[in-house]
């Protein structure tokens, strides 16, 4: 790992080098490459931009990173050291610092972010406080709703003008709730209204607690046990990415809100005639849809199998049935025809 100076720097390379070896806490030299994902010549030049700038050294056959601001220190001393030299090098030491301030020290600063976790417990600075998150949210809210529902039906009102408050600004909306709900005509009503204002719902049979996630950093649960007043808010992506996929596992399970006839007391509204397939190619189990799913994303069968912790026989099984289903021959033709058959939102 020696230094070649005078060659260009690849800051890029050296980004994704340092992160990986400062999340490990270190990592051995020989097998860099394989957990970076870098070819030879990007994760030499990456190294060695990295040890120009102070920030690797090499321990007994490992690679350890240096913090930002201790790189940095040393690289003040290196320049400042005598007047002719700074004048030499002036514009090497202006794209350390700038590398060190601007991308380096931000990438230290999100490994090391703090998690913050505040309780409530009164429903003044309880409402107070989903009220501000609800105002800041600026790309995503995904809430689970699988308790009782509120009783006075202007609290649903409130928070559907909150939720298409939202929407309207451009926050992607999305809702979990029970499936039961739908045979309650003012709570089918409000899911349907939900939909009619932008709002993504999906219907659960179970779901464990309340959950609210917002633009994938910030996270609301219940606080103690049976008191609605209670809620504990956690902020940090850190932790965040637990519930994130949480809750996009729900909604991968999660089957699509049935449209619903106005004034039909709750009931789906009847499919149209149709001569076509439709229908027979949109009814699906949990698992056809999710193997559907990884199969349009790229998935081999191999790769379906271990995602979802099945046999390879039952993942073809399934895309066995499958073409039998829509009457075609091939896994090609499964994938063309769902496309013109399904919406993604309903996988």
């Amino acid at each position: 790992m020696g230094q070649a100076r005078g060659e260009g720097r690849d800051i890029e390379s050296a980004v994704v080098i340092y992160t990986a070896v400062a999340n490990g806490g270190g990592a051995p030299y020989a097998g860099l490459a394989g957990l970076v994902g870098l070819d030879e010549g990007r994760l030499e030049s990456g190294l060695r931009t990295l040890e120009g700038m102070g920030l690797v050294r090499l321990v007994e056959g490992r690679v350890e990173t240096v913090d930002p601001d201790a790189a940095l220190a040393v690289a003040m001393d290196t320049y400042l050291g005598t007047a002719a030299a700074q004048l030499r090098n002036a514009a090497e030491l202006s794209e350390t610092t700038q590398a060190l301030l601007t991308v380096f020290r931000p990438a230290a600063a999100r490994l090391q972010e703090q998690v913050v976790v505040q309780n409530f417990e009164d429903l003044e600075t309880r409402m107070s406080a989903l009220a501000d998150i609800d105002a800041t949210a600026r790309e995503s809210v995904d809430s689970l709703h699988p308790g009782p529902m509120p009783q006075d039906m202007a609290v649903l009102e409130h928070s559907l003008a909150g939720d298409a408050a939202m929407v309207r600004r451009g926050v992607r909306v999305r809702a979990l709730y029970p499936r039961s709900l739908l045979q309650i005509p003012k709570y089918s009503k409000y899911l349907n209204d939900l939909t009619d204002v932008g709002v993504g719902v999906r219907l659960i049979d179970h779901g464990p607690h309340d959950l609210l996630v917002v633009d994938r950093h910030t996270v609301v649960l219940p606080g103690v046990p049976h008191v609605r007043s209670s809620m504990t808010l956690v902020r940090g992506a850190v932790l965040a990415r637990s519930y994130v996929s949480v809750y996009e596992d729900y909604w991968l399970r999660a089957k699509p809100m049935p449209h619903m006839a106005r004034g039909g007391q709750g009931t789906p509204a009847p499919a149209p005639d149709s001569d076509d397939d439709t229908g027979a190619a949109t009814d699906f189990t949990d698992q056809e849809r999710t193997i559907i799913r990884l199969m349009a994303n790229g998935y081999s069968d191999d790769r379906i199998a271990r995602t979802l912790g099945v046999a390879r026989r039952t993942v073809q099984r399934v895309m066995t049935k499958l073409m039998e289903r829509l009457q075609v021959s091939s896994r090609f033709e499964v994938g063309m025809k769902l496309a013109r058959l399904l919406d993604p939102d309903d996988l």
